[in-house]
């Protein structure tokens, strides 16, 4: 990039000098401009402006100095040479605040003026440098933002920030989540349609920008930030900007959703509606409750929206100890489904974070027995020594950690890259799992039951099948069981000719006491209350 100069003297011999006697082409200038007085030279920089004025400071009319002030108004980068009689050179010096570059004494020694050339051409060519490499890098900060935006907003939603802090600090390098306030989770499930030619993944590609649309159209300024689970469903977060008037205004939104959804053509669109929560640290609280209750249409109905309040206890959160948690995820994270497992560490993390009792050591020591379980586990499967590193290398890196929350955070790290290397080579869907287990369940609630024998039915172990439906259903396997008995009962007792015992023992109870104590806990009524509530005369 060339330099524009202007050399302004009202001594056409001096000026004239000084545009002949120098080898701008070496110094990446060229002269654009000449003028004999300041009003002229003003006036040309008004069309194309100069990034070097060489100026008397002596002039007729108004002086270099002032000149100079003028032309770092129309161009404020632009480097000033001040060419001055030896009487004025203490005066032109106290300039300076001017930010000239550098002053001649008349007469002009040409060794001097392109010594200062040389400098300024050298300035500008490392400015040059410089600025490219600002916007190089300001090229690929914008290209890495999007993708740093979808990695705050998973870690998010499966819990695995634990300090509010560094989720604040994150958020306002990316521009996330400006406004305070409660936020809550929506959740829209795609199930496909197993009648279309097309595959599942094509199916729920088609449909999500959509569903995005609708939901943007539906919710307005509610919606702050969208995601995208590693099953395919769309992850809402919406902001309210006042707690008052939230939980109305996320209910008419939902209203104008469903209609929206209506207009689908296919496919099966469910969606789940999370508690609001107060603060980001919380989200997963929301999304784990909205993925739970969404996971309710599994049970049967024609409902497209579940809130999560349709959980009723199952919303509270499990009690169990750290080991069991630790057991529990690397379970999920072998059977490759990232999203169960993501979820579970983030559990688990926040319950050690919480955990007063565990420090030090302690602490220590469950991140590494984490480290060494999620490496066989991995290992299992492929050569994750070369793409994760070696189980000492993984040690090492806890073992540096100062900080336990530094610790936590970057066991946190380790155990996300170990979830999806074990993700991407076994492509399981604990969903379509625990959809078969139900059905086993649904066709089988007569027999005998255990969980052994539903886990056999689809190829698991039964700690792993009771864990994916405390975290899918959020419900135990006992529970589920109960929970389909008692809907069977319920559809028997419309047959008046029914005794209750024999309905009893249609749904798997050979106790009729022990079955009237369960209908009722469910149902707040015993079944022959039930009855009486229906209208049907049958017999006791």
């Amino acid at each position: 990039m060339e330099l524009k100069v202007f050399v302004v003297d009202d001594e056409e011999r001096q000026r004239s000098s000084i545009i002949r006697h120098v080898d701008w082409k070496r110094y990446h200038m060229r002269v654009t401009g000449e003028a004999e007085d300041a009003d002229q030279a003003i006036r040309l920089a008004e069309l194309d402006p100069p990034d070097l004025l060489i100026t008397d400071i002596r002039m007729l009319g108004m002086n270099g100095l002032e000149l100079s002030s003028r032309m770092r108004g129309i161009n404020s980068r632009m480097h000033i040479i001040m060419v001055t009689g030896f009487e004025e050179f203490e005066y032109a010096k106290s300039a300076l605040d001017l930010g000239v570059d550098a002053f001649l004494v008349k007469p002009i020694i040409f060794d001097e003026l392109t010594a200062i050339l040389e400098q300024i051409s050298h300035s500008e060519q490392v400015e040059l440098t410089k600025r490219k490499e600002e916007e190089l890098i300001k090229e690929q900060l914008n290209a890495f933002k999007p993708i740093a935006r979808e990695n705050l907003l998973q870690e998010l939603i499966h819990g695995l920030i634990l300090c509010e802090e560094a989720i604040g600090a994150r958020a306002r390098s990316l521009d996330m989540f400006a406004r305070a306030g409660a936020r809550r989770i929506l959740i829209i499930v795609i199930d496909a349609d197993p009648a279309s030619p097309l595959p599942k993944e094509e199916q729920v590609n088609r449909l999500q920008p959509i569903l995005r649309r609708e939901a943007a159209n539906a919710l307005g300024s509610l919606l702050e930030e969208t995601t995208t689970t590693q099953r395919g469903n769309i992850v809402l977060i919406l902001q309210g900007a006042t707690e008052a008037s939230f939980d109305h205004e996320v209910e008419y939104s939902l209203q104008k959703l469903e209609l929206g959804l209506g207009k689908t053509a296919y496919c099966s669109i469910c969606i789940g509606a999370g508690p609001a929560v107060p603060t980001l640290a919380r989200l997963s609280e929301s999304f784990q409750l909205a993925q739970r209750a969404v996971n309710q249409r599994f049970l049967g109905g024609h409902e497209r929206i579940f809130r999560w309040q349709v959980l009723g206890e199952q919303a509270v959160v499990s009690d169990k100890r750290p080991e069991e948690l630790i057991g529990d995820f690397l379970e999920a994270m072998g059977a490759g489904d990232s999203q169960i497992s993501l979820g579970l560490l983030g559990e688990m993390m926040r319950r050690i974070a919480g955990d007063i009792h565990i420090h030090g050591t302690e602490l220590r020591s469950l991140c590494l027995q984490l480290v060494s379980g999620a490496s066989r586990v991995a290992g299992e499967i492929g050569d994750s020594n070369r793409h994760l590193g070696s189980e000492k290398e993984l040690w090492e890196q806890i073992l540096d950690c100062r900080e336990e929350q530094d610790l936590l955070q970057e066991t946190v790290r380790i155990m996300t890259r170990f979830c999806n290397f074990v993700a991407e080579r076994k492509k399981s869907h604990s969903q379509i799992i625990v959809q078969k287990a139900l059905e086993f369940m649904n066709g089988h609630y007569k027999d005998n039951l255990s969980l052994r024998l539903v886990a056999d039915s689809v190829y698991l172990s039964p700690n792993y099948l009771g864990a994916l439906f405390r975290s899918e259903l959020g419900v135990s396997f006992t529970d589920q069981l109960i929970q389909i008995r008692v809907n069977k009962a319920k559809e028997l007792l419309h047959q008046s000719e029914l005794k209750l015992y024999e309905v009893a023992e249609r749904v798997g109870y050979q106790n009729i006491g022990y079955f009237t104590s369960l209908f009722k806990r469910i149902t707040g009524l015993t079944p022959k209350e039930f009855r009486a509530y229906l209208g049907v005369v049958g017999q006791d």
